[in-house]
């Protein structure tokens, strides 16, 4: 096997693998979306993304472009959720009952518009998408 294809056959493996521990990530943060999962997602994410970079002459170009947008956003909204959960950590008991309801109501509007994102993206069977548009199952 020419070194060339042993690279692409080991990139499409590490990718596929990534891709399926980010879905299974999103899953678990949408059935508890606690600080944990929510820190886990946002670790998967980052290394999914990472992943798509450092093997982007495998995949074609537009294709995975839309999918780091794609995380870019939903990135973002996680990482609104966990600036929460570390500011409520940080209040801990402290008397600063306004800002804790404050940051409670904030985190509550960002949990549900995650949880919207997950649906949407859950309904159109994200992972099977992308795998098929990165040619995932063709190594």
């Amino acid at each position: 096997m020419k070194p060339a294809a042993v690279i692409h056959d080991y990139a499409m493996e590490q990718t596929n693998r990534l891709l399926t521990t980010l879905a299974s990530q999103i899953r678990r943060a949408a059935k508890r979306p606690g600080p944990d999962e929510i820190h886990d997602l946002r670790v998967s994410i980052r290394r999914f993304t990472e992943g798509l970079r450092l093997f982007a002459e495998f995949f074609p170009k537009s294709r995975a472009k839309k999918i780091r947008v794609m995380l870019r956003r939903m990135l973002r909204l996680t990482s609104d959720l966990r600036n929460r959960d570390i500011a409520l950590e940080f209040l801990g008991k402290s008397p600063a009952a306004e800002h804790r309801k404050r940051l409670k109501k904030e985190r509550a509007d960002y949990q549900r518009r995650f949880s919207e994102m997950v649906r949407h993206w859950s309904a159109r069977d994200f992972s099977a998408q992308w795998r098929n548009g990165l040619a995932l199952g063709l190594a």
